[in-house]
């Protein structure tokens, strides 16, 4: 063999072996980070107890508010794993002092709710983006647990202007009463709408009075984050009607 391809030859076989190495590493740094714990009572569908007294808040995860459409079916799959030992990576606490966690059984079992269809993204760890992602617009796309689509669903286009704190709504079937219709950001920020028509109309974020073609959230803050963020609208029965993200 030629001394040229034989060298290029053997430092591709070096990479591969590096490559693999550094894979191998990284993987086990990862499992040597994990504690073992039981989990002992499931507060709601993204919190829960431990048998040592910990409170353990998942990680990259909201479930939907009790009461809304779906808010069992996280707690119900996580109940699966009470008086059960899992292995946990710590990443912090957050503002309620809660630990916050990934949770593995041996499963990831906070990427298997978005996979589900169970719970929606929220914070998710810059790390993570892409994956969370992709499993809630599949689970979105396939009518996953909370996802069920309204009939409505495909009706609308929206933009967020993040900047101006505003959303152009844009309905391209007929005009429709969308009394009780509640759209919200990736956080727990909601708007309902009342007495209303819909055919196009801007959402601002801020305060000021509503007319015709605008219509007023009445927030003393921003919604929509500059980094990323999501908007969701479900109809009266909670069923999803647009889904849009950006930032992932």
């Amino acid at each position: 063999m030629d001394k040229k391809y034989a060298f290029i030859l053997a430092s591709l076989i070096l990479i591969l072996i590096l490559i693999n190495f550094l894979s191998i590493t990284t993987f086990s740094v990862k499992e040597q980070n994990r504690e073992k714990a039981v989990i002992s009572r499931i507060i709601d569908g993204d919190t829960l107890k431990l048998s040592d007294g910990r409170t353990i808040r998942l990680l990259n995860i909201n479930a939907p508010e009790k009461g809304t459409h779906g808010a069992n079916l996280s707690a119900e799959f996580l109940r699966e794993f009470e008086n059960k030992t899992v292995e946990l990576e710590i990443t912090g606490t957050d503002k309620y002092k809660r630990t916050l966690a990934r949770i593995y059984a041996p499963e990831y079992l906070n990427l298997k709710l978005i996979e589900q269809g169970l719970a929606s993204k929220f914070l998710v760890e810059k790390s993570e983006l892409s994956k969370f992602s992709k499993a809630e617009e599949s689970a979105i796309k396939n009518s996953l647990g909370i996802w069920d689509k309204s009939p409505y669903f495909g009706c609308f286009d929206s933009k967020i202007d993040k900047v101006d704190e505003e959303v152009l709504i844009i309905n391209n079937c007929a005009e429709l009463d969308v009394n009780s219709w509640v759209l919200k950001d990736e956080s727990r920020k909601t708007y309902t709408f009342k007495d209303i028509s819909l055919g196009t109309i801007t959402l601002h974020s801020l305060k000021g009075e509503n007319n015709l073609t605008d219509l007023f959230w009445q927030n003393s803050g921003d919604v929509w984050n500059n980094d990323r963020d999501s908007l969701y609208l479900f109809d009266s029965t909670g069923r999803i009607a647009k889904y849009e993200s950006y930032g992932y």
